[in-house]
């Protein structure tokens, strides 16, 4: 943490090592916080988190509910007054050693209970069985002395020793032979247990005390601790102990979350871990230094001695407690690393010349009234000056926050510690430091294979880079791709995704507001996807416009400089190739982000001045192209632009997703009201519209070659050559697109579709026509054609061992699922019929599960489609089934298709039938008939309905003609 103090009328930045509090929260529970702050919960103590991490604490403990009572409360001081209040009673005393945090640090807490603090001298900062029955021995005159009751210990102590589970045990067996109740404090619990001097475990710390907590605070929480009671005698009552001394919070979810985050995973035990090594770090260069430590470091605190005059300078840099003066002109300082501590690395890359006029001091230390300045080679305003000898790093500000660590290593022996931010930082600092280059590099394999649409890589360049000096990649970078990938590198030693992805969320609240950069804009498109996988859209979509507008200054700029000099312009064209491609796959995804969520203005195509990608090819081997497509030379009136092959890829794939885009936004504005009212825009304009997607589709599908075109050219022969996902891609966006467009068709024709399901009863396959794009059999045949072909072509890409599974590949899935399950109550037009019909359900089923395993975004549509289903299954097995017409309602409420929101718009009559109050005040949805409408004598299941608002091609009429004969 970096502190402040008045120096010569000039303010001093200082980092401090003075506690491990001094920062906020892990940025994992602040997110935590955030995402749940709005949600309803019970108060003190009794909601779903607090519910919830007292689970996760028992499952690391090895516990049964039974076996042990937690409690939370704010704060290390009230954990312990209150934990030794409710085990004493008033004649009762406590033991401690004399350096415990209970004697020294607690402001007379505990004697202001009421209660006596029996002291005992500490053996390296711990309690020992011999002092302590010496201690319980000497207070024995009854009635005349305080009676021992309690035995206090710390782990870690006061001086950061932990104890060994046989020194634990060995005090544990004194105290049951002696009557004496153990409580631990476990304000450094994790600390003490990541020690490499730990041998115990969470287990043998319940079974070896009566009442131990565990601090949060210290560890990378806001606040709070847990208060964990094995002993049932001092669980009696607790909670009034907790209340009297005004520690139950109302908002106790508060504490809840924050455990919650910490034992979901091993992240309690991965930060104080992270402590720990950086105090290592420290103690090994003090002593490498020729200065003694008075305690050895096992956890998270370093204790040195140092000459005063030395410890002065170093207060001109750091904070740290000057913990007691020996009178010699030595004193034992005091350093505290944190669950933050930026990486004790030096790196001679982060060295920053001073500027100056030649001598010293620089204009830094004289700013800072810094004694001692050793120049650097001059570097003055002017440029003139000649180099002078000597060295002298100034601090460089850490990209992860805004504090600043300083390394002096050049004053060798003057200087105990080394402690600089360097570009590899730690594992927890910045979670890339440790990847090796080959998983660097197989990271961006998997990017430039499995995400297509977003791949902007010109990978020669970018492995040559990683593997001549991986510093020259921006480690933000590199963390975005291992967002992305890491769930697809099961092979390599990788974090978790969500590890990398919170590193670049907190970089990028950092720099995405410094001067714009190519790394930086690619880190904000790959974050973007990663956040609309997650079920994120409106992050995913800030983080796109933000990584837009950051490209467009970047090409402004190079536009500028090829008009200044066209001459080093081929010199300039793979890089100017970097920027095109990046900003079209913003735009690409830009469009994508409107799939299953709310759709938002985008760009219009033919409007922007931006060239088209080169082909794949010219780009990997750094060839001009002669003339640059542009966005309005993309149609048949332009000879270049016909027969694009898949080397031009993302050209078309951000064409394709621009007409699919206004597709999906034009059917779902038309989808307001019933089909047939007359509050929509006349007919004709509808049709005008439509007629010109169609017509921009069949266009779009004419540019390319007939190479490109799913089934007619298979999956494996663009496997065989590396671009099968990119084909895969392009005909997913070609059968989306077809999909809505004629879904839009279906939906909104003015005959009943009783009619229609009776004209393909008559016409069966026979003579029918289908090049009329109004003709209803030809609708429906094309709806269930492209949804056939949309399973088709991810199948054959998996069995070819290169498996597309991406947020719109899923939501591809979902919407097909739900026409192929429709297909299986109207399976006349399906190709195959029913049973072609049945077993494409079950393909997209088996999908969809498998996508939930790599993107949350998945749960939802695959909850969607579970539900989806079992209605489809439960009209096809109940023939004698009464639908009327108004059952069920639900083209005209299609906002969102697919949307990811938990709760879906209902209409006022929907709302009364399925609200409800609970007795929490909380609305729910109940499934008891007596509380849903009855309308003309019909009891209507709107819970059921809403669940259907979103779901494909029915409408008030849909189930009226039936034919179960077809189920046959």
């Amino acid at each position: 943490m970096p502190s402040s103090e008045a120096c010569s009328g000039q303010s001093i930045l200082r980092y401090s090592f003075v506690d491990d509090y001094s920062e906020g929260a892990h940025p994992l529970i602040l997110d935590s916080l955030l995402r749940n702050n709005y949600t309803q919960q019970r108060s003190y103590g009794e909601d779903e988190y607090c519910i919830r991490a007292r689970e996760l604490i028992r499952q690391h403990l090895d516990c049964r509910e039974d076996d042990v009572a937690i409690y939370f409360v704010p704060s290390g001081t009230s954990a312990n007054l209150i934990s030794i209040a409710s085990c004493l009673r008033p004649f009762e005393a406590v033991i401690a050693v004399d350096s415990g945090h209970i004697v020294c640090k607690e402001a007379g807490a505990i004697e202001a209970t009421g209660h006596k603090i029996i002291q005992v001298p500490a053996v390296a900062g711990k309690l020992t069985p011999v002092t302590l029955e010496k201690a319980f021995k000497l207070n024995q005159f009854s009635p005349h002395m305080a009676k021992p009751r309690l035995v206090y210990i710390s782990n870690a102590s006061e001086i950061g020793t932990v104890y060994t589970k046989s020194e634990l045990t060995q005090i544990s067996d004194t105290c049951k032979r002696l009557g004496l109740w153990l409580l631990m404090d476990g304000a450094r619990i994790g600390a003490a247990l990541s020690s490499h001097k730990n041998d115990m475990s969470w287990r043998d710390i319940v079974d070896l005390t009566d009442i131990f907590w565990i601090g949060g605070t210290k560890v990378g929480a806001l606040l709070g601790e847990a208060i964990v009671i094995k002993n049932t005698q001092i669980r009696q009552d607790f909670i009034y102990h907790i209340k009297q001394h005004g520690a139950l919070l109302a908002k106790g979810r508060v504490i809840g979350i924050q455990f919650s985050e910490f034992f979901g995973s091993n992240l309690f035990l991965d930060l104080a871990s992270h402590a720990n090594n950086m105090a290592q770090k420290i103690a090994r260069n003090i002593t490498s230094l020729g200065y003694p430590l008075i305690a050895e470091t096992e956890t998270n605190q370093v204790f040195a001695k140092l000459p005063l005059s030395l410890i002065e300078y170093l207060r001109e840099r750091y904070d740290f407690y000057i913990w007691e003066e020996s009178g010699d002109g030595d004193a034992v300082i005091r350093l505290v690393t944190s669950w933050a501590t930026e990486a004790l690395q030096v790196d001679k890359r982060a060295k920053v010349k001073c500027i100056h006029q030649g001598q010293p001091p620089c204009q830094r230390c004289q700013k800072g009234n810094i004694q001692g300045c050793i120049l650097t080679s001059p570097r003055s305003s002017s440029g003139k000056m000649k180099s002078a000898t000597g060295k002298h790093n100034v601090k460089k500000i850490s990209n992860t926050r805004s504090s600043s660590v300083i390394s002096d290593t050049s004053l060798n022996a003057a200087i105990p510690v080394q402690i600089q931010t360097a570009n590899t930082q730690d594992l927890r600092t910045n979670p890339v430091s440790g990847i090796s280059q080959s998983t660097i590099i197989s990271a961006c394999d998997v990017y430039r294979k499995r995400f297509p649409v977003a791949n902007f890589l010109h990978y020669p360049s970018l492995v040559a880079d990683i593997s001549s000096n991986r510093s020259n990649v921006d480690p933000v970078f590199i963390a975005s791709l291992l967002s992305m990938c890491a769930r697809f590198m099961p092979d390599h030693e990788v974090q978790n995704e969500e590890v990398y992805a919170q590193y670049v969320r907190s970089e990028l609240a950092q720099r995405a507001f410094e001067a714009p950069s190519l790394d930086i804009a690619q880190s904000l498109v790959i974050i973007s996807f990663y956040e609309w996988g997650c079920g994120n859209s409106y992050k995913a979509w800030m983080y796109i416009g933000m990584a837009m507008y950051m490209i467009q200054s970047l090409l402004r700029t190079a536009d500028d400089t090829m008009e200044q000099s066209p001459q080093d312009f081929p010199a300039f064209q793979t890089q100017y190739e970097k920027l095109v491609r990046t900003y079209w796959v913003c735009f690409s995804q830009d469009c994508e982000l409107s799939s299953g969520a709310r759709q938002h203005f985008a760009l219009a195509f033919h409007s922007i001045s931006v060239p088209l990608p080169i082909s794949d090819h010219q780009f990997i081997f750094n060839q001009s192209a002669k003339e640059r497509l542009m966005p309005r030379n993309l149609s048949l009136d332009c000879l270049g632009s016909r027969r694009l092959g898949i080397d031009y890829g993302p050209a078309i794939i951000a064409r394709g997703f621009d007409i699919f885009v206004r597709i999906l936004r034009f059917a779902n504005a038309n989808r307001r009201n019933d089909p047939v009212s007359s509050c929509f825009a006349p007919r004709l304009s509808v049709n005008a519209t439509w007629q010109g997607l169609k017509k921009e589709l069949d266009e779009w599908r004419q540019l390319q070659d007939i190479t490109v075109h799913f089934p007619i050219t298979g999956v494996q022969a663009h496997v065989a050559f590396g671009y099968g996902e990119v084909f895969t891609y392009i005909n997913l966006i070609f059968f989306m697109s077809v999909l809505f467009l004629y879904r839009d068709r279906f939906l909104s024709g003015l005959k009943r579709y009783s009619e229609l399901f009776e004209n393909s009863n008559k016409d069966s396959n026979n003579g029918t026509d289908y090049s009329n794009d109004d003709d209803e059999n030809n609708i429906i045949f094309n709806i269930f054609e492209a949804a056939k072909n949309v399973s088709e072509i991810l199948w054959e890409v998996e069995a070819s061992q290169s498996p597309v599974i991406t947020p719109y590949s899923g939501f591809s899935v979902f919407v097909t699922a739900h026409v192929n399950m429709y297909a299986t109550i109207v399976p006349h037009h399906y190709p195959g019929g029913l049973q072609a019909a049945e077993a494409e359900k079950k393909r997209n089923m088996v999908y969809l599960e498998r996508l939930t395993r790599f993107w949350p975004v998945g749960n939802q549509w695959w909850k969607a489609v579970q539900e989806a289903d079992k209605f489809y299954v439960a009209a096809k097995e109940n023939e004698s089934l009464e639908v009327r017409p108004g059952h069920f309602a639900l083209a005209s409420t299609l906002d969102e298709y697919g949307d990811i929101r938990h709760q879906r718009p209902r209409n006022d009559r929907q709302r009364k039938a399925t609200t409800a109050k609970t007795a929490t005040g909380s609305d729910e949805v109940v499934n008891n008939p007596t509380l849903n409408e009855v309308e003309n004598g019909n009891i209507l299941s709107h819970s059921l309905e809403s669940e259907l608002l979103q779901w494909p091609f029915i409408d008030e009429t849909w189930t009226t003609n039936l034919d179960y004969r077809w189920f046959t």
